[in-house]
């Protein structure tokens, strides 16, 4: 055994992984993602969504081809929001397009589990018997507060 080395127990690769599957970057293009503010809101936005399914080195390639989806149909939404804020009006078009917009996102965003997330409910929520449900204003919270209009 004299003259060879041992392999330690990972396999060799016979080439590099490119840049976006190693995650040095975002795009196969160099693209600098930190030159305009859209760029770092798509980052911080893969970044983040990436967290939220647990890590980058513990989601799949498909679960992160759909986090780079979402975080594009998030900054395209923004851009809608922003536009109708400074204008204050919308075509049919421009909604028809927001609204399939956003159930796409929707979509996506329970496909990799970001919906999933549901508040806590109190155990007895379901026990409140009809009376107090009425007294409660037709809700199963017993905060509401009835406002007057003086």
């Amino acid at each position: 055994m004299h003259g060879t080395l041992r392999q330690s127990g990972k396999p060799k690769r016979k080439r590099n992984l490119s840049a976006v599957t190693s995650g040095r970057r975002l795009f196969a293009e160099r693209i600098s993602t930190t030159d305009s503010p859209r760029g770092r809101r798509f980052s911080d936005l893969v970044l983040r969504y990436t967290e939220d399914c647990g890590g980058d080195d513990k989601i799949s390639e498909a679960t992160r081809n759909l986090i780079r989806r979402i975080a594009l149909l998030q900054c395209v939404l923004e851009d809608c929001e922003a536009a109708y804020v400074k204008t204050g009006a919308t075509s049919l078009d421009e909604r028809l397009e927001y609204q399939r917009l956003s159930n796409t996102q929707s979509r996506l965003m329970r496909k990799i589990g970001l919906l999933d997330v549901k508040p806590e409910r109190r155990d007895d929520e379901d026990d409140l018997d009809p009376l107090t449900y009425m007294r409660n204003g037709g809700t199963r919270r017993s905060h509401r507060v009835r406002l007057d209009g003086d």
